[in-house]
Formats: C-alpha cells, structure tokens, sequence
C-alpha cells in the first residue's frame, strides 16, 4: 500500500508539472502486435515550413527531464518529448535487445507511426545526445537539424567518472541510497537541488524497481558501444545539417573540450557553453537551453523541404 502511495504522490507531482508547462501525455503503438508502445508529451502542433522538435532524454532518465525547458518554449513549436525504450512509460518487451541501435530502429518506428513526414530538429541530452548523432547518420532523410547537450565523447576525451563507471562504480550515476543519490547530484550539477526533499525521496525510490534493468544496459554500453564510439561518431563528418552543440563548462562527465571535437567532426555547427554548469543541462540551464533551441530552429528553418504527400 505505501508503495503504491508513493508512486500515486509522484505520478500526480508529474501531472501536475506536465499541466504547468502546456504539454499532453500521449501513447503510440509502433507495431501491429503492441508489444512497443511509446509515452511522449506533446506541445502544440506541426506548422508548415517548420521542423517539429522531437527531445530524446539520456541514460536512465525519462521525457519529465526536459519539463523545465518546454516550459520556455511556446505552443506555437511543435515539441514532441518521449520516453525511450526501457524508460519511463514507454512499454515494450523485457526480452527485446537494448542496443543503441535498436533504439534507432524503434525511433524510427514512432517517427513513421506518429507521420512525422517531414525532416525534425532531433535533440538529445547525454546518451540521447548519441543517439541524435547515430540516429542522423543512419537515417538522414529523417532530419533538418540537430542538437547535442553533452553526449560522451570518444575515449581520447575519457573523464575520471567514466574511467570509474568502466571499473564498475555505476553508483555514479546509478545511486542506490539516499545518500548516493545526492552524492551523484553533487557530482554531475552545479545548481543544488531545488525540489522538496519528499519529492525526491519518493523519486529515489521509484527507480529501485528498475536498478537492475538499467545497470544491465550500462554494462552493455560501456563493454560494447562505449569503445566503438571513436568509429560511429567518425562518420558524422558525412553529416549534412545544421548542428547546435550544448555543453557545461563544469561538467564532470562528460568534459567541456569534447565540444571542440563535436564541432570538428560536424561542419555546419554552432557550439555554446554554459558557464556554472554541470552534465545536467536541461535541469540547470533550462530556461537558456530553451532559448539557444528556439534560436536555432528559427533561423534554420529556411533550410526545410517539405515533403509532398500528393501523387
């Protein structure tokens, strides 16, 4: 019963926190069976001669993440926040594989279910950040532009934390107590947490029941994809769009001199960086994040072909 009380307290807070900034829980089923389902707020709809902004959230996170930073963006963009795979809400099958490249597969999915028809603004924070840039590699046609906040670098770019993470210390951004929780927000942020203590009490438990689940995508991460990033990454030199790059000067992570080399390997690309900032972007620049966005997409927005669906 207090279990259940608990997860009623925090699935109201976010309801209430979903009402405040403008937005509308949605679900899509990718497949003809169901057994994938996307969750995803909404923010106003799609408007001719501009790219819907599709906001893909970082390891072990969910689409609650970037609330702060829709709360500065209108309704008069078309936002689209989701939950991947193993996330959030979003509901699909424990046996299904979670590679990097599985989820590419499945976004593509709900990009196609939800008639996305022409190129989105792709954004992502940290792991999401990966998946933006894998994700505009291997399906170009779907995008017009993007933005990366603080994906991981290549090993060149290796920071303490990763080496730590790598040797088995997942407490880093997997805190199993209380007490490592608040040490993980220390780390990664500069801005101290504004939440009440109850809330994030409640919020702290509620990935309990998941621990395991995302200690085994880490794992999987960090012994496979981690070390063949240097490749992936290599063929964003391909990559034709317009790329704004985020980053944290103060980010322990991921570290701030892995914007230059984004920025290398992307030739139409624009780089900011946050001063008192962390790895968790959204949370600490949010209002800033929102507008370096905006600003992007505003001027970009010439640059988008629409795709014709007569015959």
């Amino acid at each position: 019963m207090g279990i259940i009380m608990k997860d009623w307290l925090l699935t109201l807070y976010y309801e209430l926190s979903a009402f405040n900034v403008g937005v509308v829980k949605r679900t899509l089923a990718i497949d003809d069976d169901g057994k994938t389902a996307f969750c995803y707020y909404e923010k106003g709809k799609p408007v001719s001669g501009q790219a819907s902004m599709v906001f893909i959230h970082g390891f072990s996170s969910s689409k609650e993440a970037w609330l702060p930073v829709i709360k500065y963006i209108s309704d008069g963009y078309h936002s689209i926040l989701i939950d991947l795979p193993k996330h959030g809400e979003t509901v699909d099958s424990k046996d299904d594989p979670h590679t990097i490249d599985d989820v590419l597969d499945k976004l593509k999915m709900f990009l196609d279910a939800k008639k996305l028809v022409n190129p989105i603004y792709l954004i992502g924070a940290s792991i999401g950040g990966t998946i933006v840039a894998l994700f505009t590699i291997k399906y170009p046609e779907y995008i017009s532009m993007i933005c990366l906040l603080a994906p991981p670098p290549m090993k060149q770019y290796e920071s303490e934390l990763i080496q730590q993470l790598r040797a088995g210390m997942d407490h880093i951004v997997l805190p199993a107590t209380v007490e490592e929780f608040y040490s993980m927000v220390d780390l990664l942020t500069v801005k101290k947490v504004q939440e009440p203590k109850a809330f994030v009490d409640k919020y702290f438990k509620s990935r309990l029941r998941v621990l395991e689940q995302q200690r085994d995508i880490l794992k999987s991460f960090l012994e496979y994809e981690y070390l063949h990033l240097e490749q992936y990454y290599d063929q964003l030199k391909t990559v034709q769009c317009p790329a704004l790059i985020l980053w944290g000067r103060q980010d322990q992570l991921c570290v701030v001199e892995a914007a230059g080399y984004f920025s290398k390997l992307i030739s139409d690309s624009q780089v900011k960086i946050f001063d008192e900032c962390g790895h968790f972007i959204p949370y600490e620049k949010s209002e800033e994040t929102a507008k370096n966005i905006v600003e992007f997409l505003d001027v970009h927005s010439y640059d988008i072909i629409e795709v014709s669906t007569a015959f």
